[in-house]
């Protein structure tokens, strides 16, 4: 019972501090894994500039994936921003 207990606190401790995203490169998906700069339940995260070349215009971006480059932002990379103008996505990329 003890070793069930400590498994389960060892993998909530995993999921709190470890996160994930998908990086296509050459036609290739691969999984870049990281630490988070703080913990949350939330472990897959999407790196707007992970996945091609060009930058995403503030202007075009809907809610859901400024919402993404927010969190990625916080957790990734420990930047609060509210991702109000093309420097702040740019901002994320540079980290």
């Amino acid at each position: 019972m003890k070793i069930l207990l400590l498994v389960g606190l060892l993998a909530l401790i995993g999921v709190l501090n470890v996160g994930y995203y998908n990086e296509v490169s050459d036609g290739e998906v691969n999984t870049i894994f990281f630490i988070k700069k703080s913990p949350t339940l939330r472990m897959h995260f999407f790196n707007i500039h992970a996945n091609d070349g060009d930058y995403r215009k503030v202007e075009s971006l809907s809610d859901e994936y400024r919402q993404d480059i927010i969190d990625y932002c916080k957790y990734r990379l420990g930047i609060e921003t509210e991702v109000k103008n093309q420097a702040d996505v740019e901002m994320c990329a540079r980290m």
